[in-house]
C-alpha cells in the first residue's frame, strides 16, 4: 500500500523546486519583469520597449503553435535526417509568418530568434539522444500549459477593462507603433498580457508543469515518474 505522504505517489502534492526548473522558469519571469515595469513605469525602460514587447507576444505565438507540431516530428520513430527535413520544412512555413512580423516592424531579432530556437531543436533531433517518456510528457505538459495561458491571457486581456496605469498618451504617441488595431490603440493591454502569460508560464515551470498532469492521458500498463 502506498504511503499517504509520498509526493512520488501523489503528483498533486508539493515538491521542492529543482535547481533545473528554476533556471527554466527564470527567462520567463525576468520577461514578466519586464512587461511589469513597461506597464506601471515604462520611463524606466527604452523608448520603443512597447514595441518590443508587442513583437514578442506575436512571436510567442508562433513559438507555442509550431511547437505542437515540430514536437510530433521530433518524437516520431524514423531516421534523424528525414526528421530533421521536416522540420525545415516547418520552420520554412512558419518564416513566412515571423518574416511578415519582421518587416512590418522593420526588424530583424525575430527571425534571427525563430531560427536559433529552430537549430536548437534541429542539432537535438540530429546528434541528441531519444527523449524518455517522462522528458516527453513534460513537454507535451509544457507546450499545453503555454497554449492554454496564452489564450486566457488573450481573451482576458481583450474582454475585460484593463488600466493603462503608467502608459499614458504621450508615451503610446512616442511609440509610434506600427499598424492599428486593439493592440496599437491601447498598447498597455499586450503589455498587461505580456505580464500574464509569462508569470503564469514561470510559475508553472517551477513546479514542471505538475499540476496539469491530471488532464493529460496517462500511458497504459506503467507508470512514469516525473522528470527531474
Amino acid at each position: 500500500m502506498a504511503r499517504q505522504g509520498s509526493t512520488a505517489d501523489n503528483p498533486g502534492m508539493p515538491r521542492p523546486i529543482t535547481p533545473q526548473a528554476a533556471a527554466a522558469a527564470l527567462p520567463d519571469f525576468a520577461f514578466a519583469a519586464v512587461c511589469l515595469i513597461a506597464w506601471v513605469r515604462p520611463d524606466l525602460l527604452l523608448e520603443n520597449s512597447l514595441t518590443y514587447i508587442m513583437l514578442a507576444m506575436l512571436l510567442e505565438f508562433i513559438v507555442v503553435h509550431s511547437a505542437a507540431f515540430l514536437g510530433t516530428v521530433m518524437f516520431s520513430a524514423g531516421d534523424p535526417r528525414k526528421k530533421a527535413m521536416g522540420m525545415l520544412a516547418l520552420g520554412g512555413f512558419y518564416t513566412l509568418f515571423v518574416g511578415g512580423f519582421s518587416l512590418g516592424f522593420k526588424t530583424w531579432w525575430p527571425l534571427v530568434s525563430f531560427w536559433g530556437l529552430m537549430l536548437n531543436r534541429l542539432m537535438s533531433v540530429l546528434v541528441g539522444h531519444a527523449p524518455s517518456v517522462d522528458q516527453k510528457a513534460l513537454v507535451q505538459r509544457g507546450w499545453a500549459v503555454s497554449a492554454m495561458a496564452y489564450l486566457f491571457g488573450c481573451f482576458v486581456t481583450v474582454l475585460l477593462p484593463i488600466p493603462r496605469l503608467g502608459i499614458t498618451s504621450e508615451i503610446v504617441s512616442r511609440a509610434n507603433l506600427p499598424g492599428d488595431g486593439l493592440w496599437v490603440d491601447q498598447p498597455w493591454r499586450v503589455v498587461a498580457f505580456g505580464f500574464l502569460y509569462f508569470a503564469a508560464v514561470g510559475w508553472s515551470e517551477l513546479y514542471d508543469h505538475r499540476w496539469a498532469k491530471a488532464g493529460m492521458p496517462q500511458g497504459r500498463g506503467r507508470n512514469t515518474r516525473e522528470a527531474a
